[in-house]
């Protein structure tokens, strides 16, 4: 039984819409591919400034899972390009017929979702 391990993401954006089409659609037959988790925690803050570093960290996740669990109670800082990235997250996987399940969202992530309209469109309630 293989042991999961959660991947850990303080990031966001960039061309947010690009890469993500590129990662679900990507190949997974890989053999390393069996070892990454389907669950990602989101720590820290979730902004612009580090969108390469999500980038990289979400894209093993899309390859090979089209559902994700997404834990962000230690998610203390988002911006508007932060809460896109999550939101052409959702609305990609849902596209591949997947889905984001939220384990646990920070008041910081719901306040600002709330702030733009976007809870419903990501996938939590407020």
């Amino acid at each position: 039984m293989s042991e999961k391990k959660a991947v850990a993401a303080s990031a966001p954006v960039g061309e947010a819409v690009e890469w993500i089409k590129a990662a679900v659609t990507v190949d997974a037959t890989a053999p390393e591919a069996t070892h990454v988790s389907d669950i990602v925690v989101l720590e820290g803050s979730l902004c612009i400034a580090d969108a390469e570093a999500m980038h990289q960290r979400l894209s093993q996740v899309l390859a090979i899972h089209s559902t994700i669990t997404i834990q962000a109670e230690m998610l203390t800082r988002v911006d508007a390009a932060g809460l896109q990235l999550l939101y052409t997250l959702v609305k990609e996987l849902k596209e591949h017929g997947g889905k984001v399940i939220w384990k646990s969202v920070s008041d910081e992530l719901k306040e600002a979702a709330v702030a733009i309209g976007l809870t419903e469109a990501i996938g939590f309630s407020a």
